[in-house]
C-alpha cells in the first residue's frame, strides 16, 4: 500500500512541477518581451510558483538564520546535496535572484536548456580542466555584476546523505571574487527524494533550510594552493555544522 501511494504522490508531483513550470516559462517569456535584465524576471516568477508548488504538494519547508544574510550584495550560497529536489528548495528558501552552476548536459535538453540560460545558470563540464577554468571565470563576472551564485561543491548528490568531499574550484572564486560566502545545509530533503529512488516519501515533507553566519576570505588574483585547500576546509566545516549540530 505504501508503494502505491508513493507512486500516485510521484505522479500528483510530476503534473504539479510541470504544470506550474511551463506556466511560469510562458508568463516569463510573454512579461519579458523588450526586457533587458530577463534573468532576475525569471528567477522572481519560478520563486513564487516554486513555493506555490510545495503548498501543493505539502511540503513543510522551514528556512532558518535569515538574520545572516547581508543585504545589498551578490553572496555565494554552499550548500550540502543530497535530493534531486534541493535546487526547487534553493529557489524557494533564498530570498535572492541568484544563479547556479550544474551540469552542461542539462543545457542541451531542448525548452529547459533554453530556459536554464535565459534565467542565467550556468553550465559545466567537468571533465574538461579547460572548460570548467572557463565556467569559474563567467561565474566571478556573474558576481562583478551582482548576481549571488549558489554552489553544490560535493558536485553530486550522497548516496547515504554524509557529507562527502568539496572540490576545490569553489575557492578559485571565492577567492578571486573576494564576496561572502554563506554556509548553507539542507536537511531532510534525501528522506523526501533519495538519490537511489525515483519515488516521492509523501511520509517525509518537513525539511529544514539553515543559513549559517557570513563568511569573509581576502580577495587575490594568483592563486595560492595552501589558502585554497584552507577555504574549502573552512566552508566544508561550517556547512557540516550546519547540517549536524
Amino acid at each position: 500500500m505504501k508503494k502505491i501511494i508513493q507512486v500516485l504522490y510521484t505522479i500528483y508531483a510530476w503534473i504539479v512541477n510541470v504544470s506550474l513550470w511551463s506556466t511560469g516559462y510562458l508568463v516569463s517569456l510573454i512579461s519579458t518581451i523588450g526586457v533587458a535584465d530577463k534573468e532576475n524576471r525569471y528567477n522572481a516568477i519560478e520563486r513564487k510558483l516554486t513555493r506555490i508548488s510545495f503548498r501543493l504538494l505539502g511540503i513543510h519547508l522551514d528556512v532558518q538564520g535569515l538574520e545572516n544574510i547581508p543585504d545589498g550584495e551578490p553572496l555565494i550560497f554552499v550548500l550540502n546535496h543530497q535530493s534531486f529536489v534541493d535546487v526547487k528548495l534553493s529557489i524557494a528558501a533564498i530570498p535572492r535572484n541568484f544563479s547556479f552552476v550544474s551540469k552542461d548536459v542539462i543545457f542541451k535538453i531542448p525548452v529547459l536548456g533554453r530556459y536554464m540560460k535565459t534565467s542565467g545558470h550556468i553550465g559545466i563540464r567537468r571533465s574538461e580542466e579547460r572548460n570548467a577554468y572557463g565556467t569559474l571565470n563567467e561565474v566571478i563576472k556573474k558576481l562583478d555584476d551582482g548576481k549571488s551564485i549558489i554552489f553544490f561543491p560535493e558536485g553530486t548528490r550522497s548516496e547515504n546523505g554524509e557529507l562527502g568531499r568539496f572540490k576545490r574550484g569553489i575557492s578559485m572564486v571565492i577567492l578571486k571574487s573576494g564576496r561572502k560566502v554563506i554556509p548553507t545545509a539542507i536537511i531532510g530533503s534525501r528522506g523526501y527524494l533519495p538519490k537511489s529512488s525515483i519515488l516521492s516519501n509523501p511520509e517525509h515533507r518537513d525539511i529544514c533550510f539553515r543559513f549559517g553566519k557570513p563568511l569573509e576570505f581576502p580577495k587575490v588574483e594568483k592563486e595560492d594552493r595552501a589558502l585554497s585547500k584552507d577555504v574549502v576546509a573552512r566552508v566544508r566545516s561550517e556547512v557540516s555544522k550546519l547540517l549536524y549540530n
